[in-house]
């Protein structure tokens, strides 16, 4: 870790005022050791597998292009994904804002510049090895709560988003990311940084989720950052523990 990255470690810890540490051993080191990397022998393999993901991925964006969600006709772009597509950790947020609206990607507000600020503390880039997206894929006027309806409609293509990105990990960013995919009903509050585990027995899929607070409700409740590394922490280790990335 270079010294400006140690400033900035040390600066999030003062803002939030933690005293302990993540690990006692050297961070950047260990998690430099859970990067995988492939053999010559299997490139043609992963290269084989890479090219059918961003196929069905695409076809994937086509059908809900043609879908008939009401949203779709008064937003002004579909927000489909950023980040890296082949990586084993993928987020999963509410919906897109304004900017989002206007560029077509998810998190380039706001609360996508605090969501990056926030993982970069534990080693997480979304050009590198997280994938994002959201439960609906279009902004609801005034940027409202998504409604039942356009949950349900969304909801199997995010399952489905789900199957072909195949994580190790889902994080999960608020109540309605957790609440339709956990299908649970208590609030972020209260099961934030708990572990969970995201069913999908057609597909043979369980997968280790974490929730947290959504970085939008952090901008506006800003006494909430005090949880935020806590849960950081946790969702670290199971990173470092699982030789994910």
């Amino acid at each position: 870790m270079n010294v400006k990255n140690i400033k900035s470690f040390v600066e999030f810890y003062e803002s939030l005022g933690v005293s302990t540490f993540l690990t006692h051993s050297q961070r950047s080191q260990s998690f430099q050791k859970n990067l995988s990397v492939q053999k010559k022998g299997n490139f043609s393999l992963k290269k084989n597998n890479n090219d059918e993901k961003s196929n069905n991925l695409k076809i994937l964006k086509k059908k809900i292009e043609h879908s008939e969600c009401n949203l779709k006709d008064i937003a002004s772009n579909l927000v489909f994904s950023d980040g890296n597509c082949n990586s084993k950790i993928m987020v999963i947020g509410e919906a897109p804002g304004a900017e989002e609206d206007k560029i077509g990607k998810p998190f380039v507000g706001e609360a996508g510049k605090l969501l990056d600020k926030m993982f970069s503390y534990i080693f997480l880039n979304r050009e590198k090895n997280f994938y994002l997206t959201n439960i609906v894929f279009w902004r609801p006027p005034g940027n409202r709560v998504p409604n039942n309806q356009e949950i349900e409609m969304c909801l199997p293509f995010v399952k489905e988003h789900i199957k072909i990105i195949n994580p190790k990990l889902l994080i999960l960013l608020g109540n309605i990311a957790t609440r339709s995919l956990l299908q649970i009903n208590e609030g972020i509050t209260k099961i934030r940084g708990k572990k969970f585990f995201y069913l999908d027995k057609q597909n043979n899929m369980k997968i280790e989720v974490i929730p947290i607070f959504h970085p939008a409700y952090l901008l506006r409740n800003p006494i909430e950052k005090k949880h935020v590394w806590e849960d950081l922490k946790k969702i670290y280790m199971i990173i470092k523990k699982n030789k994910i990335c």
